[in-house]
């Protein structure tokens, strides 16, 4: 089995234990989010480059693959596909709401809401950094990295604090922690690569 990947089989059994243990069902909403997001990203994906990209599921994650072959503009709209395609979500359901109120639908709109400014971090391989990435010059990508990189590690460290000394439940503060504890852990790893 050299060669095999051993993260989509990580990602289904880490989605499983997630929806057996999801009472109220967070992992579901963050999950047609996630779904929403990464639709947003394939849509303006075959239209500028009129071809299906190919997906990778990892822990960390989907990532398209081919946005190599697209123009800086294109690559920067499919970038920006993702979290836009979370807030004319969460727009339309609030606008819904404005006839019949539900518990469920707020909190929908808020973790759509969510997960698109969470993608617009400037940290390890969200849209936030890809776009930055994109926006600067070639000469300037080292500098811009060492400061994305810095920028994690004060952020990582401050949630921690808050997550250790907030007085929400232990699982809230361990879900605040989770997001950029993963991409501290992903940063870190890919120097020892």
């Amino acid at each position: 089995m050299r060669g095999t990947s051993v993260q989509p089989v990580l990602l289904c059994a880490c989605l499983a234990a997630g929806l057996l243990f999801d009472p109220l069902g967070f992992l579901r909403m963050a999950l047609v989010c996630a779904a929403l997001h990464e639709s947003g990203h394939v849509l303006v994906y075959v239209l500028c480059a009129r071809r299906l990209p190919r997906l990778r599921f990892s822990v960390e994650g989907i990532s398209l693959s081919g946005a190599q072959q697209l123009s800086r503009a294109q690559e920067l709209w499919v970038l920006a596909a993702g979290p836009m395609a979370n807030f004319i979500f969460a727009a339309l359901l609030l606008w819904r709401l404005q006839r019949r109120a539900s518990y469920g639908l707020y909190f929908l709109a808020a973790v759509s809401l969510c997960t698109g400014l969470y993608n617009l971090l400037p940290f390890g391989v969200l849209d936030g950094a890809r776009i930055l990435q994109n926006l600067f010059p070639a000469p300037k990508q080292d500098a811009l990295q060492r400061a994305q990189r810095a920028l994690l590690c004060v952020f990582a460290v401050a949630v921690l604090g808050l997550a250790l000394k907030g007085e929400f439940p232990f699982g809230a503060r361990a879900a605040a922690f989770l997001g950029p504890g993963l991409l501290l852990a992903r940063e870190l790893w890919s120097r020892f690569e």
